[in-house]
C-alpha cells in the first residue's frame, strides 16, 4: 500500500539526512541513484522538471535564513508506492512526477497555522527526485539490488514558507499538521488520479481510536481539569466539556497532553494565563488587552494632564508679560 513518511535523521541516516544545517550532504546522497545509472542528477518541483542539485542546495539553504541554529532547516519526505500500485502505473516516472506534485499540494493544505491561517501550495519550497531501485540491507545479500519494482520518490522541503514568515513543521503539534490525515489523503489522491480501485491506505491509519482508549484519555483529562480548577473560583474555572472537545479535535494526541502539562506548570508557578483554551489549542496564550474602562481612565487622565500643562503655561506667560511691562515702565519716585 502507498506509504508516505518523514525521514528521522537519528533513525534513518544521521549523516546524510541531518537537517539542522546545510542540505548539501542530503542533496549529494540523493544523486546516487542517477549516478549508478550513468544519468544526470535532476530534481523537479511544482513547476519545473529539470533542476540541478546546485540550485536545490542554494534555494533550500537560503530559505533557512532566520531559523535558529538548533532548529530544523528542511525535512526529508519519501513516497513509496507498493509494487501493485507501481504496476498499475506501469512504473512510469511521469506518473510518479504527477502524483508527487499532488502529494505536495496535500502537504500544503494540511497545515493549520496560528489564528487558522492557511498557506497555498505555491508557498511551500520543495524539490524531489525519483529513485528506481532499493538495495538489500540485511543478510548475505546486503547491498544487492532488490528484485521487482521499487521506484520511490525523495522530497526535500524547506522548514519555512517561501516568504520566511511561517515555520512549517510536519512533526510538530497535531493541531498544526496531522501527519496521519496527510497519509490518508495521499492514498485517496492516488485512487482519484489513476482510477485505482484497490485500497491504498493501511487499516491502521483509517481505523478510529478504540472506545476504551478514548475513555481512558477522557478520564485523565477530567482528573487534570479538576486539579487545575482548585486554583480558581467562579467563571475562571475551566469548562470540562470544552477541554474535552479540544482534546477530541486533536485526536487525544501527544501535543495536546504536552500543552495541558505546560498549562498546569504555569498555574503551579503562579503565572498569569489569559486564555487557557487557546493555550490548549495552539500552545500560545493571548496577549493581555487593556479593559475598556482602563483605556477610558487613561484617556481622561491624559486629557487632564494636557489641560493642566496648558493652564500652567498660560499663567507663566501672563506673569512674564507683567514683568516685562514693569521693567519698561518703572514707577516714578516720590
Amino acid at each position: 500500500m502507498m506509504h508516505t513518511k518523514i525521514i528521522h535523521p537519528k533513525r534513518n541516516g544521521r549523516f546524510v539526512f541531518a537537517n539542522r544545517g546545510s542540505c548539501q550532504k542530503t542533496v549529494s546522497y540523493l544523486g546516487h541513484d542517477a549516478k549508478a545509472r550513468n544519468e544526470t542528477v535532476q530534481f523537479f518541483d511544482r513547476d519545473q522538471n529539470e533542476i540541478t542539485p546546485e540550485e536545490v542546495k542554494t534555494v533550500i539553504d537560503q530559505n533557512a535564513k532566520g531559523l535558529r541554529k538548533e532548529q530544523e532547516k528542511f525535512y526529508s519526505l519519501v513516497i513509496s508506492p507498493s509494487q501493485a500500485e507501481l504496476e498499475h502505473l506501469k512504473n512510469a516516472p511521469s506518473k510518479l512526477l504527477e502524483y508527487t506534485r499532488a502529494v505536495m499540494q496535500n502537504y500544503a493544505r494540511n497545515f493549520n497555522l496560528k489564528d487558522d491561517m492557511r498557506i497555498t501550495p505555491s508557498e511551500v519550497v520543495w524539490y524531489a527526485t525519483i529513485h528506481h531501485a532499493r538495495t538489500e540491507k540485511e543478510g548475505e545479500q546486503k547491498g544487492t539490488i532488490k528484485k521487482g519494482h521499487h521506484t520511490h520518490v525523495h522530497i526535500l522541503v524547506s522548514a519555512q514558507d517561501r516568504n520566511r514568515q511561517h515555520r512549517l513543521n510536519p512533526k510538530g503539534w497535531k493541531s498544526r499538521f496531522t501527519f496521519k490525515d496527510w497519509q490518508v489523503q495521499n492514498g485517496k489522491t492516488f485512487q482519484q488520479l489513476f482510477d485505482y480501485q484497490q485500497e491504498t491506505t493501511s487499516k491502521k491509519l483509517t481505523a478510529g481510536m478504540p472506545e476504551a482508549t478514548q475513555l481512558r484519555h477522557q478520564e485523565r483529562i477530567r482528573y487534570k481539569v479538576a486539579y487545575l480548577n482548585q486554583y480558581f473560583t467562579g467563571h475562571r474555572k475551566l469548562d470540562e466539556n470544552k477541554v474535552l472537545s479540544i482534546a477530541g479535535e486533536q485526536h487525544y494526541g501527544k501535543g495536546f497532553f504536552f500543552r495541558l502539562h505546560h498549562l498546569t506548570q504555569r498555574y503551579q508557578l503562579g503565572k498569569l494565563v489569559n486564555n487557557p483554551y487557546r493555550m490548549l489549542e495552539t500552545g500560545k496564550d493571548e496577549p493581555l488587552a487593556f479593559p475598556e474602562r482602563t483605556l477610558l481612565h487613561l484617556g481622561k487622565q491624559s486629557l487632564e494632564m494636557s489641560e493642566e500643562v496648558e493652564h500652567t503655561d498660560t499663567e507663566k506667560q501672563k506673569k512674564k508679560q507683567q514683568q516685562q511691562r514693569s521693567s519698561s515702565h518703572p514707577q516714578m519716585e516720590r
